[in-house]
């Protein structure tokens, strides 16, 4: 496969996907982005053009399955197959048990679950006829230890659990599907009362900078990682293993 794929990323104008973003365009890739926002879609591809790298750019409600298959039909007259899916959009709705409802639960599992369902469903069959392709999907560590709030620790669960489950699905097709579950990222959406959780509760004692999930992501995207599959791969600087970064009544 060439080293230069057309890399679909959703969430793509978010503080988190900037820094892949221009991680993947660095490598030589073309990013197709996607975002729910037009504008901010097109400030995260012409953000790419800037730097020197190539970008296009896309508005479509993940969650929404036929608005996914409309994207899947533009996006392949205008950049062609798309070689690689970062399903990357999400939501983080702060609200508890008690203040939650039926109805900001189903949003939430709406964008960050169905959403990359609706995507892998609409652009795995390009990557099944090539004989190539591959799938990233940014769950959490929120699925993996829970979290206070639970739409956005049940979503990210079954993220990560549907990156699993579609491994049948993908045998023999030249298809690896993974998922990235990262612990505090350094972005906009980040509350002060959680960074100074992570110098006492996460033994690397750092945030996670954007550009390290992208790292990732790219060696992901080589053949070298061919072997990498069904995966969640931890990057929390072992907030995991301590189980304590999100525990309201840890010391």
């Amino acid at each position: 496969m060439s080293p230069s794929l057309n890399v679909l990323v959703t969430g793509a104008g978010g503080g988190m996907c900037r820094g892949i973003n221009a991680r993947l365009a660095g490598s030589g890739h073309t990013i197709v982005c996607v975002d729910l926002d037009a504008q901010s879609s097109e400030a995260a591809a012409q953000a790419i053009r800037d730097a020197g790298g190539k970008a296009v750019s896309f508005a479509a409600d993940v969650a929404d399955e036929a608005a996914v298959g409309q994207l899947h039909a533009e996006v392949t007259s205008t950049v062609g197959p798309v070689q690689a899916l970062v399903n990357a959009a999400g939501i983080l709705d702060r609200k508890f048990l008690a203040d939650s409802t039926a109805e900001s639960f189903r949003r939430a599992l709406d964008v960050n679950l169905v959403g990359p369902f609706n995507l892998i469903k609409a652009f795995s069959p390009g990557m099944i006829e090539a004989g190539w392709g591959r799938i990233i999907n940014i769950a959490s560590i929120a699925g993996v230890t829970g979290y206070p709030y639970p739409s956005y620790a049940a979503s990210k669960a079954g993220l990560a659990n549907l990156t699993r489950s579609l491994l049948e699905d993908f045998w023999g097709t030249g298809i690896t599907i993974n998922s990235i579950c990262p612990g505090v990222v350094d972005t906009p959406m980040v509350i002060q009362e959680v960074r100074d959780q992570v110098r006492r509760r996460v033994p690397t004692q750092s945030i996670i900078d954007p550009a390290e999930i992208g790292a990732m992501i790219a060696f992901l995207l080589t053949d070298e990682a061919r072997n990498v599959n069904g995966a969640d791969l931890l990057i929390d600087g072992g907030a995991t293993q301590l189980f304590s970064l999100f525990n309201n009544h840890a010391d």
